[in-house]
């Protein structure tokens, strides 16, 4: 589920990170924000230092599928202080860079409870991954792949609606939320700010018409959602959910990175839940690297 309400004090360390990025490039905080969707605005050295840092974070995503704790503290740290180190200008806005911190600083924690949950430390690592590719792809960016997954839980929303199910209905949005949560780093990276507010006031004012259980409302509401995850997507309203195989660039390389995200998530899932089945009184331990 979507966190609606952030407590403050998660956002003072990435705040603290905004502050030593901006100081350690010369760069006041929000200098990059005008020119975010620019590419001509950007720093010369960004795209370098771009393509660096989605190197260690995919290396660091490679440490948390083999589950060895101990690689991913030591990449952590180092992914951190390229990120400190690094200008972005021109790549996103004050709002990605803010985002990233986010992701960083949630990865740190997923990982010190890595053996208590083990699948929100797969997710993390996941969301992270998607998010240091956004900033090196524009156009062909990994998490654009979840366009179908997206308009397949509206569908099914539809669906449940139509068909009075309310289990069916809060499962089929949990799920949206779910997929919204792991590409949301990405799509504030990428997408303008209006953009992802209209985005997530539509998420919220389905969530409560989908807690109040109230069917028609969400059946009415639905194709308004459509209609902006095709904009957020950059698809054209009858275009297909899923492009043609020869539309898409490396799609090998897409497809074993997402699908190794989420299949790994459910791996992490049911070895905790055979885990606890077979002796519930013995505390999780870290998998082996």
């Amino acid at each position: 589920m979507l966190r609606n309400m952030p407590k403050l004090s998660r956002y003072v360390p990435a705040v603290l990170i905004l502050l030593v990025f901006a100081i350690g490039t010369g760069n006041p905080i929000g200098a990059g924000s005008a020119a975010a969707y620019d590419a001509d605005e950007s720093s010369p050295a960004a795209p370098i230092q771009a393509k660096a840092f989605n190197k260690e974070v995919e290396l660091l995503y490679r440490h948390v599928e083999e589950g060895n704790i101990q690689a991913v503290l030591e990449q952590v740290r180092k992914v951190s202080g390229m990120f400190e180190a690094s200008s972005f200008q021109g790549l996103t806005g004050v709002e990605g860079i803010h985002v990233l911190a986010e992701s960083i600083i949630e990865m740190k924690e997923a990982t010190a409870h890595a053996s208590q949950d083990p699948e929100h430390w797969m997710l993390t690592a996941g969301k992270l991954r998607l998010a240091a590719d956004s900033l090196t792809h524009t156009k062909d960016a990994l998490w654009l792949q979840y366009f179908k997954v997206v308009r397949e839980d509206l569908d099914r929303m539809k669906e449940f609606a139509g068909k009075q199910d309310k289990q069916g209905m809060s499962g089929a949005f949990e799920s949206l939320q779910g997929h919204y949560e792991l590409i949301r780093p990405s799509v504030i990276i990428q997408r303008k700010p209006d953009e992802v507010n209209m985005v997530e006031s539509w998420l919220s004012y389905a969530g409560g018409l989908v807690s109040s259980g109230d069917t028609e409302g969400v059946q009415r509401i639905v194709p308004q959602g459509e209609e902006l995850v095709n904009a957020l997507f950059g698809k054209k309203r009858d275009e297909p959910a899923l492009a043609p195989l020869g539309e898409v660039k490396e799609p090998w390389t897409w497809q074993v990175v997402i699908g190794a995200i989420i299949l790994a998530a459910l791996t992490f899932a049911g070895y905790r839940k055979y885990r606890g089945q077979l002796n519930s009184s013995k505390p999780l331990f870290p998998p082996k690297a």
